[in-house]
């Protein structure tokens, strides 16, 4: 797979942030993102009925819904292993309920630009609709999510 960082061509260039779970890759588009948050206690949040909607938190005046990733993307009979400092990625556009929305995730990488025409698909793009495709960046395999798909 040919590297998708820093190509000549900016015809279909867009910045996305990396984060990780669990030792995978992943990213969304950077222009989507609003903040990134460190999170103190996560403990509500990871003993939420749904993860999916594992609760609300308030941030200067803001709700912000999360959602648990690490749980939401494993099985229900895995163990997650839990870090002890993880990252809330907070989204631009709110629920309808006007909450934000934010992305429990252990880590925050930083801005990379990606071609799209490098998007190839996956099985998991195929059958799961918040999955758009993987790259290769900095020779790691990522994958890219569709934020607007996994926000309802």
């Amino acid at each position: 797979m040919a590297s998708s960082v820093n190509r000549d061509c900016d015809d279909d260039r867009v910045s996305v942030l990396t984060f990780t779970l669990e030792g995978d890759r992943y990213c969304v588009r950077a222009a989507s993102v609003d903040s990134v948050l460190g999170v103190g206690d996560d403990q509500s949040v990871a003993t939420a009925d749904d993860p999916w909607n594992a609760g609300t938190v308030s941030v200067a005046g803001d709700r912000i819904r999360v959602v648990d990733l690490p749980r939401a993307f494993s099985s229900s009979v895995r163990t997650i292993n839990r870090i002890e400092t993880p990252k809330l990625l907070v989204f631009r556009l709110t629920d309808a309920d006007d909450a934000y929305v934010g992305w429990l995730v252990d880590d925050v990488d930083v801005t990379r630009t990606v071609r799209t025409s490098d998007l190839e698909p996956t099985p998991t793009s195929a059958r799961i609709a918040h999955v758009k495709g993987r790259l290769e960046i900095d020779g790691d395999e990522v994958l890219w999510l569709d934020e607007r798909a996994i926000h309802g």
